[in-house]
């Protein structure tokens, strides 16, 4: 018992003795980076976020609900868009927050894939923006690769005529839709 008094007080003195001199001899760029490594931090699921207070469940939720929306009906994409603008605001209050959250590269990306299903110019034009945003903040996430497939693959649908093929309410129908199961 008393070796094991002496071994712990010894590891606390040899320690406690260190840290100084380290501290003293560390370079004030890596003390920084240590310091921002620590005050790093991920959002909590009870924080709410832009100007409907989303959480970062409810974001990546409504991400995905649209997305079905649309997966079933393309002529639903303008009836989306406010939703998803609302979304990506929530995404920016989120990221200004908490920069370093796991969770923000994959939500980006899941953004750029919904863009990506609005065959439109203003579509395309979202899924550029939305990857290159994605690519500046967080190149080294490994969902980039896929992004950046996404980016490269992303086309406005056009007609024989080469205008836009629009569906009902004016937004581009998908190359083929696929006929839901009954």
């Amino acid at each position: 018992m008393t070796r094991l008094i002496v071994a712990a007080s010894l590891i606390a003195v040899a320690t406690t003795a260190t840290l100084p001199a380290t501290a003293a001899t560390t370079p004030p760029q890596a003390l920084h980076r240590h310091l921002a490594k620590v005050a790093c931090k991920v959002a909590p699921a009870d924080e709410y976020f832009g100007k409907l207070k989303m959480s970062i469940l409810g974001i990546r939720n409504t991400i995905k609900d649209q997305g079905l929306k649309i997966d079933v009906d393309p002529a639903k994409a303008p009836g989306t868009m406010g939703a998803i603008a609302l979304t990506e605001d929530a995404i920016h209050d989120w990221q200004h927050k908490y920069p370093c959250d796991s969770w923000l590269p994959t939500t980006i990306f899941a953004l750029e894939h919904f863009y990506a299903k609005i065959h439109t110019d203003d579509g395309v034009r979202r899924v550029h923006a939305t990857y290159a945003w994605l690519r500046h903040t967080y190149p080294h996430a490994r969902v980039v690769g896929d992004a950046q497939r996404e980016d490269a693959g992303a086309t406005a649908v056009t007609d024989s005529s080469g205008t836009q093929a629009l569906g009902a309410q004016g937004v581009a129908a998908p190359a083929s839709s696929p006929q839901p199961r009954r």
